[in-house]
């Protein structure tokens, strides 16, 4: 497989501290994620969605689900990937909006106050604050090709 760098890298500067990929590890990611949604799957507004598509949690579609994601990550941060999928494509048709976003986006925060140092927190928190904007204007876009 090769290592997709396709993705525009939201790390920050050379000069700066090391990029994300090297503040959370593999092992790190896959346990943030899988509390992360453990947390989704208790929310009354977000649960539905993602039942939906995915079943319940934590099986069905869900541990495919926590690869990609992980993958995803590792590309924005910065790190090695395989993600070779279309995060924006991936939000439509889902009847979601803004308010979605808000509910995902603080229980992203809390998750990682909960689990990593602050500077690592922060990091992320900045990472997913950026995605959310991509990521809402294609759910809420008719569009095919964002």
């Amino acid at each position: 497989m090769s290592v997709n760098r396709t993705l525009p890298l939201l790390a920050l500067s050379e000069s700066g501290p090391p990029p994300p990929h090297e503040l959370v590890d593999d092992g790190q990611f896959q346990a943030l994620l899988w509390a992360f949604y453990a947390k989704v799957m208790q929310d009354e507004l977000l649960a539905p969605v993602f039942r939906t598509k995915l079943g319940p949690f934590p099986g069905a579609g869900w541990p495919v689900h926590i690869a990609r994601l992980a993958s995803f990550w590792r590309a924005v941060t910065g790190g090695p990937s395989h993600y070779r999928g279309q995060p924006g494509s991936a939000h439509r048709n889902l009847d979601i909006g803004t308010e979605h976003f808000d509910h995902w986006l603080h229980l992203w925060q809390e998750t990682l106050t909960e689990r990593l140092p602050p500077h690592q927190a922060h990091r992320l928190l900045t990472l997913a604050r950026r995605m959310r904007t991509n990521l809402q204007r294609a759910a809420l876009s008719q569009e095919d090709d964002l």
